[in-house]
């Protein structure tokens, strides 16, 4: 373990270096071309890795480029773009991994090569990334993005530390809590997810519960497989910023780490990692209540860990209320060759034709409100959750009071220390209270020594 640990500090400390000096170097005049622009943008993707996903050819078509790990998919919604707009325009869509997309980004800057015209970015690491004074804004001229058009919630998350605009979200990442109705049912006394949430308004009912639960049930029955799930919940809850004008505030920290203990030390919670196999594994199991679930968790998450679960499941509103999880964003490097016509298409992303579109061709739910004003289009129905519909509660419901916690330059830092530290709460009892959050405090100071106390 203390391998490990050693491996991710290097590498995150490589990372927060590179990124301090990006900052630095990259907050000259935006009237000038910077450092990052220069060099051959067909250096950028391995060969192998680019591919064409445009259809045929216009005329003078321009061809935008983008980075992504959805190519099928967005293979059918750029045509479908190019259908509903008449667009004269090509893709070059270069696949890069999720969990890779932020060190590419570092190292094309490093090397002074071109970026592509629209960058992607997960929720993780998207405060860090938007921290680069690199950007378009895209609520300013020529652009002029209305952000009516898109769930208030998602504003801040696509803002950088000084207030622009610069990127503009895809999905609608709203989350609740997805349950095993046989289980709620023999335990917990009810399988109507209006009576669960009604029976948790709080995690200190919660908590009383699940000890409830562990007594009837002689130990084996757990609230919850993974203590990340804990953390993903009430971290997502939790709109206090980490760190605040460069001084660290671990007030957000200590509320989530108290009741991760808390859990813990009760034995509501099982020790399960949640990177592992037999976390995937426990979707099927009898032996877990509940997870965190997301639009996208049903397709992508419990249907391929449980496949015999159709009906199985429910969703209901967490204690203290809804959360965002994950979601996907668009920058547009101010140095990219083709602006107009990179805007033109995420911006259309977010439009009602376009969120409707994806709809119809992938199934995506994207984040124009206006669609969600309609019942059947809120309505979204899964085998796995019977005859429930979990966009009402997604789409509808969550938007009721959900509050997040705006982005910063620090992101990528704070995920990589919180999954240690969830790491060694998770394996090692003997760390109380009191020594996480020393554990946490001094790995942020190590990685970001410029932090204030």
């Amino acid at each position: 373990m203390k391998y490990k640990k050693a491996k991710r500090l290097l590498s995150l400390g490589i990372m927060t270096v590179l990124v301090l000096s990006l900052l630095a170097g990259c907050g000259g005049d935006s009237g000038t071309k910077s450092e990052t622009a220069e060099g051959n943008a067909e250096e950028v993707p391995d060969a192998q890795e680019a591919s064409d996903v445009s259809g045929s050819a216009g005329g003078d078509a321009e061809t935008i480029t983008m980075w992504g790990w959805n190519a099928g998919d967005i293979e059918k919604i750029f045509a479908a773009y190019k259908e509903k707009t008449g667009a004269n325009v090509e893709l070059d869509y270069v696949t890069v991994q999720q969990e890779e997309s932020f060190q590419k980004l570092q190292t094309t800057i490093s090397a002074g090569l071109d970026l592509p015209d629209i960058v992607p970015s997960e929720v993780g690491q998207r405060g860090t990334m938007l921290s680069l004074d690199i950007w378009e804004d895209l609520s300013q001229d020529p652009y002029n993005f209305d952000t009516s058009w898109i769930f208030p919630y998602q504003v801040p998350l696509c803002s950088n530390e000084r207030g622009e605009l610069v990127a503009l979200p895809w999905d609608v990442s709203t989350a609740a809590l997805a349950y095993k109705r046989p289980l709620a049912l023999e335990y917990l006394g009810t399988e109507d997810p209006d009576e669960l949430s009604a029976m948790f308004p709080d995690w200190e009912t919660f908590m009383e519960k699940g000890i409830e639960v562990k007594e009837a049930s002689g130990g084996k029955i757990f609230m919850f497989a993974s203590l990340t799930n804990v953390k993903q919940i009430m971290d997502g809850q939790n709109p206090q910023p980490i760190v605040q004008d460069g001084t660290l505030d671990m007030t957000s920290i200590k509320e989530t780490l108290g009741w991760m203990i808390k859990f813990r030390d009760a034995g509501i919670v099982d020790n399960i990692l949640e990177t592992s196999t037999a976390y995937s594994a426990s979707y099927a199991d009898d032996l877990h209540i509940f997870y965190p679930c997301a639009g996208w968790s049903p397709t992508y998450v419990i249907q391929p860990n449980d496949p015999e679960g159709q009906g199985k499941w429910g969703l209901m509103v967490p204690p203290q209320g809804c959360f965002s999880w994950g979601g996907s964003a668009f920058m547009i490097p101010r140095d990219a060759k083709n602006k107009k016509a990179a805007y033109d298409f995420v911006s259309w992303l977010d439009s009602e034709e376009g969120t409707r579109s994806q709809r119809d061709v992938v199934g995506y739910n994207i984040s124009n409100v206006e669609p969600y004003k309609d019942a059947e289009f809120a309505a979204l129905y899964d085998d796995w959750f019977g005859e429930q519909n979990i966009g009402e509660l997604l789409f509808q419901k969550a938007m009721e009071n959900i509050e997040v916690r705006p982005v910063s330059t620090y992101d990528a830092t704070i995920t990589e220390v919180w999954s240690m530290v969830t790491e060694a709460v998770n394996s090692d009892k003997s760390i109380d209270f009191e020594s996480a959050c020393s554990m946490f405090e001094e790995e942020m100071y190590t990685l970001a020594p410029e932090l204030r106390k």
